[in-house]
């Protein structure tokens, strides 16, 4: 399992990486070891790919919305590509923008904790699929948290969360997951 569980970690990030390659300059993929900000990427747009939202929620784009706090790059390979159909937008906001048009929100750990929660607390019930980085993010209510072991980046999913909003995980996203708790 463990070794099925692997491949499959693999497979997306080939999917992704192959689907971005037009995007990338060829130091970038000849690099022996894709940085942790690249496979957070990665991660980020396959959740977009594998989860559902309500219908009525996405229009005629998806958006993954970051904050501000953190200069990341590695999202604009993404801006543009297609998932589930429809072109994936990034935005840049900050805590006092509105986020209506977010599907996925990531807060980097360079947030700090208060700010962290305070995103929380303003997303509310809104179909929005938080991400981060942050240990202890899915104690705090987060949804996935991304979990660094030094080796490998993983993820673990808060599943009674995601459904609390009205979003929908795939069988197989959740099939590599770390952890899911709330099954």
């Amino acid at each position: 399992m463990k070794h099925l569980t692997s491949m499959i970690r693999v497979f997306l990030l080939i999917g992704y990486l192959g689907g971005i390659s037009a995007f990338t300059s060829p130091t970038v993929l000849a690099a022996p070891a894709a940085s942790e900000q690249t496979l957070t990427a990665a991660f980020l747009y396959n959740f977009m790919k594998f989860t559902e939202w309500p219908e009525g929620v996405i229009t005629d784009h998806l958006t993954l919305c970051s904050t501000k706090s953190l200069p990341f790059e590695e999202l604009d390979a993404i801006n543009g590509r297609s998932a589930q159909s429809k072109p994936v937008r990034i935005k840049r906001t900050s805590v006092n923008e509105p986020l209506d048009d977010c599907q996925l929100l990531y807060l980097p750990r360079e947030e700090n904790v208060e700010q962290v929660r305070h995103w929380l607390k303003i997303t509310g019930n809104q179909p929005i699929l938080i991400v981060s980085n942050i240990n202890g993010f899915l104690d705090m209510g987060g949804m996935i948290s991304l979990i660094n072991d030094g080796k490998n980046l993983n993820f673990e999913v808060n599943l009674e969360k995601v459904k609390h909003v009205g979003l929908k995980l795939n069988a197989q996203l959740l099939q590599i997951a770390r952890d899911v708790r709330g099954r």
